[in-house]
């Protein structure tokens, strides 16, 4: 038995090495970006942090700033398009090959090691619900890189209120938000006619249209992403505002006033 024991314990660890270099060789992140200059390098970087095989694009919108040149230096594939996130994350998965594509905000990172991570987490969802998975996203947190009065302590429990409210409205109702950074198998997202190409809430749309179909494997690790919004906005009034924009979003409200809304918070 010891050694059936051991024989099956070094058979799940060869399997587990191996899915992550499967998982690694068939995931393509795509990163749009927009006047990211200081911020794009390290998603990139977290985005190669699990192999070097592991396919990246930037797809940019017309930065003003130098976040192409930036991108370009690090040796990742960067194409340009017409602004519009919707619209630069399908232009990346039409240049993305392989059976995962991960979408990542030019403001967040990937958590370390992350291929392994969707290798085993969709594997472990498909054995437990008797499928395999189609998508998922990550779990949420915020970075902390306030300065001065903003790096306190009602600063920090605010940002874990978020998380935790964020965390646990994703795992309730399936609707996870695109800066917890998508996974959705490259059949299914072609399936859904990939992101609509509306001027804001196209990973909400994305996102209902993924529900109808199954539920999201909600990854063990979490994107950590840019609190600078919430930071120079306000914790109460950045997710009360995000709130009445879903709820003008369901009501009709046309998205380009939404959107309107929005850029003037």
């Amino acid at each position: 038995r010891a050694s059936s024991s051991s024989s099956s314990s070094s058979s799940s660890t060869t399997m587990g090495a191996h899915a992550s270099a499967v998982a690694a060789a068939t995931c393509t992140v795509i990163i749009p970006s927009l006047n990211e200059a200081h911020r794009v390098g390290e998603a990139i970087a977290s985005a190669k942090r699990t192999t070097s095989e592991a396919k990246v694009i930037v797809v940019d919108g017309g930065s003003s700033d130098e976040t192409t040149e930036v991108a370009r230096k690090t040796g990742v594939e960067v194409i340009q398009c017409e602004r519009g996130r919707g619209r630069q994350m399908n232009a990346g998965a039409r240049r993305a090959s392989g059976e995962y594509l991960v979408f990542l905000h030019a403001d967040s990172t990937l958590p370390e090691d992350y291929a392994h991570i969707i290798a085993h987490d969709f594997e472990r969802q498909s054995h437990r619900k008797g499928k395999v998975p189609e998508w998922g996203a990550f779990a949420f947190k915020m970075s902390d890189d306030a300065k001065g009065r903003d790096r306190n302590t009602g600063a920090t429990i605010c940002r874990r209120v978020v998380e935790i409210g964020t965390n646990i409205r994703s795992a309730v109702f399936g609707i996870p938000y695109g800066d917890q950074g998508f996974v959705i198998k490259r059949e299914t997202f072609d399936a859904v006619g990939g992101f609509d190409e509306m001027p804001f809430m196209e990973d909400y749309a994305m996102a209902r249209k993924l529900r109808k179909r199954s539920a999201p494997v909600m990854l063990s690790a979490p994107v950590v992403t840019s609190a600078r919004r919430w930071d120079s906005r306000g914790f109460v009034k950045v997710t009360l505002a995000n709130q009445l924009i879903i709820l003008g979003y369901h009501c009709g409200v046309p998205i380009d006033m939404l959107a309107d809304v929005y850029r003037k918070l």
